[in-house]
């Protein structure tokens, strides 16, 4: 068994290869991730490619029984409304300590990311941007709280989150609808409305999760 330590930036790679199959439906709930596949996939060495595993597993969005093979997560109806309850409840939290005015520099960062964001989903850019802005953009908002480890805690559960959001990350409609609450959102926080924005930020998650329910017949 090799004891050697595979490079950070190896296994990184082949987690956010993973991890973007994964949200937009290319490997879907139940299905096997094949040591051999994998390693022929990526030219990498068994021990890499465990890590990788490993590491999304770690993430929340793979599991990996004993003495059986990895394989990406399904969830259960509870276990889906214990995690949105959740990231409702980090999110709106941050919104009600987010001290207001924010800076002016801040606020302009954010609608900049947003044009970005917009112009992108305009045009039907590459998936994998968009949704790379959209969590850029989300996280900007939050950072606003200025609690690091509320900013870490709401990463994480929106990234375990990810199986789930898949089933709407690229439909039209649905990007369509989130440039328009992202673009109320912005407003929320320049007109200092904490009630409208800690409403946003929750209803917002929502989508993605109804149609998740709706494809499993759960709705």
């Amino acid at each position: 068994m090799s004891t050697e330590t595979p490079a950070p930036s190896s296994v990184e790679l082949i987690v956010q290869e993973l991890e973007a199959d994964i949200i937009f439906g290319h490997l879907r709930p139940h299905q096997e991730l094949i040591e051999d596949m994998l390693m022929a996939r990526f030219d990498a060495k068994r021990h890499v490619v465990r890590a990788a595993i490993q590491e999304l597993v770690a993430r929340q969005i793979v599991v990996k029984p004993r003495s059986r093979s990895a394989r990406v997560k399904d969830f259960t109806t509870q276990e889906v409304e214990e995690l949105y309850h959740l990231r409702a409840l980090l999110q709106k939290e941050a919104v009600m300590i987010m001290p207001f005015p924010v800076p002016a520099a801040k606020l302009d960062a954010l609608k900049t990311l947003h044009i970005q964001y917009a112009a992108a989903v305009s045009v039907g850019a590459n998936p994998r941007l968009i949704h790379q802005m959209n969590d850029e953009f989300h996280r900007q908002i939050f950072a606003l709280c200025g609690n690091e480890t509320l900013c870490k805690a709401i990463a994480f559960y929106t990234e375990a989150s990810n199986p789930i959001r898949s089933y709407g990350m690229t439909d039209r409609q649905w990007l369509e609808q989130a440039t328009s609450e992202h673009a109320a959102m912005v407003n929320a926080i320049e007109q200092q409305d904490r009630t409208t924005l800690a409403h946003l930020v929750v209803e917002h998650m929502q989508p993605t999760r109804r149609r998740w329910e709706s494809m499993r017949g759960q709705s």
